[in-house]
């Protein structure tokens, strides 16, 4: 079962770039040590939204990262964004090309 963990969040100021490396260098090293993980990526909507997905094994685990990630966000990036929401779901279809 692929469990996605959307996370959204606002940019207070611009730097998204930072934001982004920030988050590749510390968010995704995080997850990366975390049971499992299998995918993220973060994605910048219309007024500066940031959007990040995580895939994991199960919801419990997809739960879990949604702790990590509030709590990294604050002590990292507390002075830049602002986590708007987190949910846990299950993908009706994931397909690649």
């Amino acid at each position: 079962m692929r469990c996605p963990q959307p996370l959204g969040c606002r940019g207070e100021e611009p730097g998204t770039k930072e934001v982004a490396d920030r988050a590749r260098e510390g968010m995704l090293s995080l997850f990366r040590g975390q049971d499992g993980f299998q995918a993220y990526g973060l994605a910048e909507a219309e007024d500066r939204k940031l959007f990040s997905v995580s895939l994991w094994d199960s919801g419990d685990q997809a739960q879990k990262a949604n702790e990590l990630a509030a709590s990294w966000v604050r002590e990292n990036l507390g002075d830049r964004i602002r986590l708007e929401s987190a949910q846990v779901g299950n993908f009706l279809f994931y397909e690649t090309a």
